[in-house]
C-alpha cells in the first residue's frame, strides 16, 4: 500500500516556520514555544537601530514577494553587520527566498549556517532546525532528516503530533515499519483530529510488516466513521484482499454498491470479478457466479460498464461457471470482435466440441488458430478430437501431429498417434 507524498505538506510547513520576520524578535511577551529546551538561549546582540531597520526592510520586501530587493538587503546585512543575530535572521530570509523559488537544496546550507551562528532565540533556533528536517525529508534525504529531527526532539524538548508524523513518514521510507508504527501512534495520540493521511501512513506501516489484521482494524474504523468515503472503502477492500479474506472484501464491496458508491466501469467490473473469484473456490459456485453475471449485465444495461473484451469475457466466464453454457457462448461471441487474437474463439470452439457440435467447433478452432492463440497444441488436439468424432482419421492424424510439436500436448498427442497408426510410431 502506498501513501501519498508529503512533499507539498512539508514545504508549506517549512515556509510557515520561516515566515517569522524580524518582528518576532520584538515580541518579548510571547510565551516560549520550547520551554523545556536544553539549549541555553543567547542574548540578542542586535543593538544598532540602523541594522534593525535594514533587517526589517529585508523581511518587509520578502513578505511583499519582492525577492530581488529582499536578497540585496539581506546580503548587505551578511556582509556589513557585526551582529550574529542579524546575520542568522538574514540567512533564514535568504533560505526562504530559495524555497520560494523551489531550490530546496540551496536552502539547507543557509539554514545550517544560521544555526551554527548560535545566536537565535530558542524559538527561532529550533523552528529552523525543524525546517531543515522537513526540507531534507522533502528532498528524500531520509537518514539526515531523521538525525536532524531527533536532535530537534531531544534538544528542543517539545512533543508535537506533526513532528512524530514526520518521523513516522521517514521511518516508513527507510522501511523501518515497526518504528514508523510507534511514531505514528505517538502522533495520533497527540492529535486526535489528525488528517486521514496519518492513519493511512500507520496502516501502510502495518502493511509493510504484513500485519493485515491491524491494518484492517484501522480501516474498518475509518469506514465505520465515514461509510460513504469511497477511498476508505477501496482501502479496506485492498486490506482484506491482502489478508486473503475475499468474503469480507466482497461484503464491503456489495454494501458500497447498495449505498450507491459504485458508479464506474471499474467499480462494477471489480465487484463482478470478486463474486466470480469466490464462486470458483466454492463447492457450489452457481449463486455467486450468477451474481457476477448479474452485476456485469446491470452495468451494461445502465451503460456504466463499457462494452469491451474484458466485460463480455467476464460475463461469459461467470455464466460458464454458473453452468449457463448457452449464455456463456453468447457473451464470448460478443467478446470475440474486441479481441486482438483468437483466444476467445478458442474458448467458444472448445465449448462447441465439448457439446458435440464437432463440425462447427472444428471450423471455429481453425479460425482461432489463424488469429493466433496461446495454446496452439491444445487447439490442434481439440481439432483432432473433433476429426475423430467425425471419423476423419487422416485429418485427425494431421491434427495430432501438429499437437505433438507443442510441449504441452506432446505426450498425449503421441499416444493418440500411436493408436491411429496401429501401435507403430
Amino acid at each position: 500500500m502506498k501513501v501519498r507524498s508529503l512533499s507539498k505538506f512539508l514545504l508549506l510547513l517549512a515556509l510557515a516556520l520561516m515566515a517569522v520576520g524580524a518582528a518576532n524578535a520584538k515580541d518579548a511577551k510571547k510565551a516560549p514555544e520550547y520551554p523545556n529546551a536544553k539549549r541555553e538561549q543567547p542574548q540578542n546582540d542586535l543593538r544598532s537601530e540602523r541594522e534593525q531597520r535594514m533587517l526589517q526592510a529585508g523581511f518587509n520586501a520578502l513578505n511583499s514577494k519582492d525577492d530581488a530587493k529582499a536578497t540585496g538587503d539581506l546580503n548587505k546585512i551578511l556582509k556589513d553587520s557585526s551582529s550574529k543575530y542579524a546575520k542568522a535572521m538574514a540567512l533564514r530570509g535568504l533560505a526562504q527566498i530559495q524555497m520560494n523559488a523551489g531550490n530546496i537544496k540551496a536552502a539547507i546550507p543557509l539554514l545550517q549556517q544560521a544555526l551554527d551562528l548560535n545566536s537565535l532565540s530558542n524559538d527561532d533556533y529550533f523552528d529552523t532546525m525543524l525546517t531543515i528536517a522537513q526540507i531534507q525529508a522533502q528532498d528524500e534525504q531520509w537518514q539526515p532528516a531523521l538525525t536532524t529531527l531527533q536532535k530537534w526532539m531531544t534538544e528542543g524538548g517539545k512533543r508535537s503530533g506533526a513532528a512524530y508524523a514526520l518521523e513516522g513518514n521517514i521511518y516508513y521510507r527507510l522501511n523501518q515499519y515497526q518504528n514508523a508504527i510507534g511514531a505514528m501512534k505517538q502522533a495520533l495520540a497527540l492529535k486526535p483530529d489528525a488528517p486521514d493521511s496519518w492513519n493511512q501512513l500507520l496502516m501502510a506501516s502495518y502493511f509493510g510488516l504484513n500485519d493485515y489484521s491491524q491494518a484492517a482494524k484501522l480501516e474498518e474504523a475509518v469506514v465505520a466513521k465515514n461509510p460513504d468515503d469511497k477511498a476508505a472503502v477501496k482501502n479496506l477492500v485492498s486490506v482484506y484482499i491482502q489478508a486473503k479474506e475475499p468474503d469480507k472484501a466482497l461484503k464491503v464491496m456489495a454494501a458500497a454498491k447498495a449505498r450507491g458508491l459504485y458508479t464506474s466501469n471499474d467499480d462494477y467490473i471489480n465487484l463482478a470479478k470478486m463474486y466470480l473469484y469466490i464462486a470458483q473456490n466454492q463447492d457450489n459456485p452457481k449463486p455467486n457466479a450468477l451474481q457476477a453475471a448479474a452485476v456485469v449485465q446491470e452495468g451494461l444495461s445502465k451503460k456504466i460498464v463499457t462494452p469491451s473484451l474484458e466485460a463480455y469475457k467476464l460475463l461469459g466466464d461467470a455464466d460458464y461457471v454458473a453452468g449457463e453454457q448457452d449464455k456463456a457462448m453468447a457473451a464470448w461471441t460478443k467478446a470475440s470482435p474486441y479481441a486482438k487474437d483468437g483466444d476467445m474463439d478458442f474458448m467458444r470452439a472448445q465449448l462447441l466440441i465439448q457439446d458435440q457440435k464437432f463440425t462447427a467447433g472444428r471450423s471455429l478452432m481453425q479460425t482461432a488458430l489463424k488469429r493466433g492463440v496461446k495454446r496452439v497444441g491444445a487447439a490442434w488436439a481439440l481439432i483432432g478430437n473433433a476429426d475423430l468424432a467425425l471419423k476423419d482419421r487422416k485429418a485427425a492424424t494431421a491434427a495430432f501431429e501438429k499437437a505433438a510439436q507443442d510441449p504441452e500436448t506432446r505426450a498425449a498427442a503421441e499416444k493418440v498417434l500411436k493408436q491411429l497408426r496401429g501401435g507403430k510410431k
